[in-house]
């Protein structure tokens, strides 16, 4: 089962998804959570609310003189075995509770707020405390503070105390509609995945060792344990991902099987397919298709000479087919395409487009010294990370002289636009452009976000140069439907929005002490230590 070109690596692969999910040089350091994301890689620095990675800059905010920021909670006492909450009370709330299944829109900030909320969630404040955040719906999120995992410095980590919480926040009004924490002793190493199943209701949440940490299927609306997960591992971490849509599965691997099952009950999988190979791996995906990518480790070097080969598991039958390796995938809203041939640099001469189990029908060449992005648009997905925006149907092909829009479902070619005058640089070891692009639809905008937070505008419609106002450089960059955010300096953060077409400033922000802006749920908030804050 292997594909035309690079062969999959698993060291390669980790380090594509680090430079997806890590936050700006100066966040606090942390090792990043084996999440996988598909289409353009984004920069470290490049940093859009709705496609890449969130600004992980500082902690509590300010609005007028700096205060000192509050101490870190006292760690949590532990036992020997998971200790969850006891059954949560849910706040009273009118609003159903559900994934919503169409983009959830941003809503941008354009005053701050006289008093803004503050919402304290259980956590311990140590510094190897990790910091997710995963979109529900507009106007809600779930934050998961913990697990304890050391990465490049972490003094207050050298224990065996583990600590995990899991809220669902109303990030319009900052409220937590329910918490959960889990206690357990296990050194700070693995983190704990947090798996939203669909648009079923239920959550799974379950420690990535499989150790003592916490294992359960939990109710997305009340935070109640629905069923104990009694999942299993194929390596040293579970290795699982949600089946799209309300069936509430998961597609997981095991020593030698890879299975679709319910998670509450483990003991009747829906199917189960024999791995062909030493050992297998998932990988999730968010577009519009009847299967999943799974790499395989071979029990002999590929036809490529390779250890590894790729192919796609059709989620209704478990059947197997060759290709398709995960880091080629270019994801659309409906549409899926690969990036089907390099040359001996290991640059894409090549992108065919497939339809929803994978079949090849279209294929275009790629110009030399130019590469492929998922169009992304200024909304997040329910269910997914707020940092990774919701995709279009659109794949820019990019060079540093020419700017190539295609419909990802057709193939053709909607416009071409000379992007000379956009100064795009080849970074990060590359001899091609590193960018991401993004769709302002309101505004028939195309923005090409490059070299860290510069931008470059063309008509979404026709390519046409659109000479809107650079914003002043700082470390980090968010976009708002209507306004772009800015952070600059460190530790201490200033986050400073303007309107876009103006360029004129709107408001300035300072914080103090390790944390990210976001939007969560739609709503622009401040996550530092254990501390969510709203901005409007």
């Amino acid at each position: 089962m292997t594909a035309t070109g690079p062969a999959f690596n698993p060291a390669r692969s980790a380090i594509l998804r680090d430079i997806l999910h890590e936050t700006v040089a100066e966040a606090r350091a942390r090792p990043s959570r084996t999440r996988f994301a598909i289409g353009g890689l984004v920069g470290a620095a490049v940093l859009l609310a709705g496609g890449t990675a969130a600004l992980a800059l500082s902690g509590v905010l300010h609005f007028g003189s700096p205060e000192r920021a509050p101490a870190p909670a006292p760690a949590p006492s532990v036992s020997s075995t998971p200790t969850p909450t006891p059954t949560p009370t849910p706040t009273p709330t009118s609003r159903p509770i559900a994934v919503q299944t169409t983009p959830i829109e941003r809503h941008d900030v354009d005053e701050l707020a006289a008093s803004p909320w503050t919402l304290d969630l259980p956590g311990t404040g140590r510094q190897c405390e990790q910091h997710h955040v995963y979109d529900v719906a507009d106007g809600l999120a779930l934050v998961q503070l913990g697990a304890h995992v050391v990465g490049d410095g972490s003094p207050d980590c050298v224990d065996d105390l583990q600590h995990v919480s899991l809220s669902l926040v109303d990030t319009r009004r900052g409220t937590a509609l329910w918490s959960r924490e889990w206690t357990w002793h296990a050194q700070p190493v693995y983190d704990v995945d947090v798996i939203v199943l669909g648009t079923s209701g239920r959550v799974l949440v379950a420690d990535h060792a499989l150790g003592g940490g916490p294992h359960e299927v939990i109710d997305l609306a009340t935070g109640q344990t629905l069923a104990d997960f009694a999942g299993e591992k194929s390596d040293a971490i579970l290795n699982a991902v949600a089946v799209p849509g309300d069936s509430g599965d998961i597609v997981m691997t095991t020593p030698h099987t890879i299975v679709r099952v319910d998670p509450r009950d483990m003991s009747a999988p829906r199917w189960s397919t024999s791995i062909p190979g030493k050992s297998a791996s998932v990988y999730p995906i968010r577009s519009a298709t009847t299967f999943v990518p799974v790499s395989i480790e071979l029990n002999a070097p590929g036809p490529d000479g390779g250890p590894y080969g790729a192919a796609r598991l059709d989620l209704q039958t478990g059947r197997l087919d060759p290709g398709l390796n995960v880091i080629r995938l270019i994801q659309g809203e409906s549409t899926l395409a690969e990036v089907s041939q390099y040359d001996a640099l290991g640059q894409p001469t090549e992108l065919t487009g497939l339809d929803s189990s994978g079949e090849a029908v279209w294929t275009k060449r790629i110009p030399p010294a130019a590469d492929v992005f998922a169009v992304r648009t200024l909304a997040g997905t329910g269910g997914a990370d707020p940092h990774l925006a919701h995709a279009t149907d659109l794949i820019a092909v990019v060079s540093a002289s020419e700017l190539t829009i295609f419909d990802a479902g057709s193939g053709e070619a909607r416009w071409s636009a000379p992007a000379s005058r956009c100064g795009l640089t080849a970074e990060y070891g590359r001899p091609v452009p590193l960018v991401d692009v993004v769709l302002d639809g309101a505004h028939d905008d195309l923005i090409v976000v490059h070299d860290g937070i510069k931008t470059c505008t063309f008509a979404a419609s026709t390519g046409a140069p659109r000479p809107l106002p650079d914003v002043p450089s700082g470390t980090a960059l968010l976009f708002g439907p209507a306004n772009s955010y800015v952070a600059s300096g460190w530790p201490s953060t200033t986050l400073t929005a303007y309107d876009r077409r103006s360029g004129t400033e709107l408001w300035r922000a300072t914080a103090t002490g390790p944390g990210e802006w976001l939007f969560a749920g739609g709503y622009l908030v401040r996550l530092g230590a254990d501390r969510l804050t709203g901005l409007g």
